[in-house]
């Protein structure tokens, strides 16, 4: 049971990673409304925006470059450790 938890969370922020790297890259990519990617650049939007606002709030973007998406992955990771360490795991 131990095993499936752990893998279950490491799931879960695996496909959070993924989902925010996907947004960060289709963010450079120029996509417009009719476009084949047009609707995955917007549902990545959809469910990244909300996890990327608060930081951009603490860290705007600077010249057109976005810090703050290293701020969220940092918090991220921290995240993830706080998660396994308060169910005692490794």
């Amino acid at each position: 049971m131990h095993q499936e938890i752990v893998a279950i969370i490491t799931l879960l922020f695996t496909v959070l990673r993924i989902l925010i790297w996907g947004s960060i890259i289709f963010s450079w990519i120029p996509v417009q409304e009719g476009d084949a990617l047009f609707s995955v650049k917007s549902m990545l939007y959809e469910l990244t925006e909300p996890i990327f606002a608060p930081f951009r709030a603490i860290l705007p973007p600077i010249g057109g470059f976005d810090f703050s998406i290293i701020l969220v992955l940092v918090a991220l990771n921290a995240f993830q450790g706080a998660v396994f360490s308060s169910l005692g795991i490794g």
